[in-house]
């Protein structure tokens, strides 16, 4: 079982449906009271579709992992669980569970919020991670953007479920929190492909990094990292003029200098291990991004 649940990366799956239960009841829920609307799911429907989402990453996780073997056993061979602790029958098996399991609750739960087109949100995604993992991983920015908007998708699905009758155009919050999970995954996502260029460039991938080199990709890390930390000082700006200092000291504390610290490892990283700590720092500012979600109803 310890196995399985390294394959599936158990703890970026608890922070998945953290994320998505923190923004339900600490953003959504503030929200549709200032706009008098009923959410469209039963807390026993979200909980199933929280479900949903983690069994669709764990899919992700799994069929990865299984076309992974050849670079795996370059970049972290140490760490290989597909063909030495899993046999690649077992991988693909979840992976197949999970997937369906997982579209067939996206299909009840659009049946129980009146919208059957949303039942086709886990099969796009279902899709997408495996032509991920298949194919365009090893495509210069692709890859990228596919696990970025994935990530970003784990907020979308809850407001296209949750709440597609609420006018949202107006609500800064809301979307700020979407690309914030965009953002940070597409950090990440560069900085685990320049942590992997060896094994990369002998498997034939065009990743970032492979294309254009390490010097360039971190220009444009930094450039990403600059973005995030000017729109978060906004926010922490607005915050500060609202009078919710606590909203303020967090932001700047747990958030925005952790991406500033970053920022100042990226300029100076040389090697792997570097880019292993990042990758890890990444993991921390989006963790604390989510529980950011805790503090944020006070705004309303």
């Amino acid at each position: 079982m310890i196995n399985v649940l390294k394959l599936i990366r158990y703890p970026n799956l608890i922070i998945i449906g953290l994320a998505q239960y923190l923004f339900r009841y600490c953003i959504l829920f503030p929200i549709m009271k200032l706009e008098h609307v009923e959410p469209a799911m039963s807390d026993l429907n979200f909980a199933l579709l929280v479900l949903s989402t983690i069994l669709i990453a764990a899919a992700g996780y799994a069929i990865n992992d299984y076309f992974d073997i050849r670079s795996d056993r370059i970049n972290r061979p140490d760490k290989i669980i597909v063909g030495r602790l899993l046999s690649r029958r077992i991988a693909m098996l979840f992976h197949t569970i999970f997937s369906i399991i997982a579209i067939l609750l996206g299909i009840y739960i659009s049946y129980k919020v009146g919208s059957f087109k949303l039942g086709a949100i886990n099969i796009v995604i279902a899709i997408l991670l495996w032509l991920y993992s298949v194919k365009y991983k090893a495509y210069f920015l692709v890859g990228n953007i596919i696990v970025s908007f994935a990530t970003a998708m784990t907020i979308i699905v809850v407001i296209l479920f949750d709440m597609y009758a609420l006018r949202l155009d107006g609500h800064m919050v809301i979307w700020g929190y979407v690309l914030f999970a965009f953002m940070i995954s597409l950090i990440r996502e560069i900085i685990k492909d320049i942590e992997d260029i060896e094994g990369d460039k002998k498997c034939g991938c065009s990743t970032i990094p492979v294309v254009i080199g390490i010097p360039k990709t971190k220009i444009i890390l930094l450039i990403l990292v600059g973005v995030s930390v000017v729109a978060l000082s906004y926010i922490s700006y607005l915050s500060n003029m609202q009078h919710l200092k606590i909203i303020f000291w967090y932001l700047n504390i747990i958030v925005i200098i952790p991406f500033i610290y970053m920022g100042y490892i990226i300029y100076i990283s040389k090697n792997k291990a570097d880019y292993g700590f990042l990758s890890n720092v990444a993991k921390f500012i989006m963790l604390s991004g989510v529980l950011s979600m805790t503090l944020i109803f006070n705004w309303f």
